[in-house]
């Protein structure tokens, strides 16, 4: 391995970085589920298992099997319900909401930087992403589909805070499942038992966010370097 010469330590204690607060909580995001993720991964298994053996085990008297099937059956689904949609929706549910919040609050740190005046945000349109959408185009940058995703994350964070996450339950339906389409591991859930739902696969959340850490900090940079930002 190289070792590093005085001037390349000077310069690597001397360099910005950009986003450090936005990429540090990103990532502790990323970790907080894909933990969330092994452990619930592992119970499940576990749970499974005690409801197939407690199925195997159980007796009435007097003795039916028809019932005992139905007993057995309700057993195994139970869990399979409880880990694959009440748990592992919370979580990525969750993590949705922790982390449209870090973007906002990242774009709420660029709006008290800023040095110049943007159009304000038209009706309907989030303030935070609007200013995103800003400065990508004033800094030439090449974000839009970053920033259009997190636009559409927005409008499904907003359902699952005001509606639990059901689509039938918010005033905003017609505008959800639109963005649903057109996010990467999201989908509209009908066989949740109580209700048309958002569902979040595994890993969906976490991808956003890894590259949320990537694209964020060149925007603030090239922002900064073209007088957007002050430095």
């Amino acid at each position: 391995m190289p070792r590093l010469t005085q001037s390349d330590l000077d310069r690597l204690l001397d360099e910005t970085i950009y986003s450090w607060d936005t990429a540090t909580m990103l990532s502790g995001l990323v970790d907080f589920l894909e933990f969330s993720e092994h452990n619930l991964s592992w119970q499940r298994e576990r749970e499974i298992r005690r409801a197939r053996d407690e199925g195997a085990t159980v007796e009435l008297e007097p003795p039916n099997e028809h019932l005992v099937g139905q007993y057995r059956t309700q057993l195994i689904e139970s869990a399979e319900y409880r880990f694959d949609v009440s748990l592992s929706q919370s979580v990525r549910y969750a993590g949705l909401v922790a982390f449209v919040t870090t973007a906002e609050l990242c774009a709420k740190t660029f709006a008290k930087a800023l040095n110049t005046r943007f159009r304000d945000a038209p009706d309907g349109e989030n303030e935070h992403v609007h200013l995103l959408a800003c400065m990508n185009g004033a800094s030439s940058s090449d974000f839009g589909d970053d920033i259009a995703d997190l636009r559409n994350l927005v409008r499904a964070r907003n359902c699952v805070v005001h509606a639990a996450g059901f689509l039938q339950r918010y005033k905003f339906e017609a505008q959800v499942r639109d963005a649903l389409e057109s996010l990467r591991g999201f989908a509209i859930w009908d066989e949740d038992y109580l209700g048309v739902s958002i569902r979040i696969e595994r890993g969906a959340v976490e991808s956003y966010a890894k590259r949320a850490a990537e694209w964020v900090p060149i925007l603030h940079k090239r922002s900064t370097e073209c007088g957007i930002l002050k430095a």
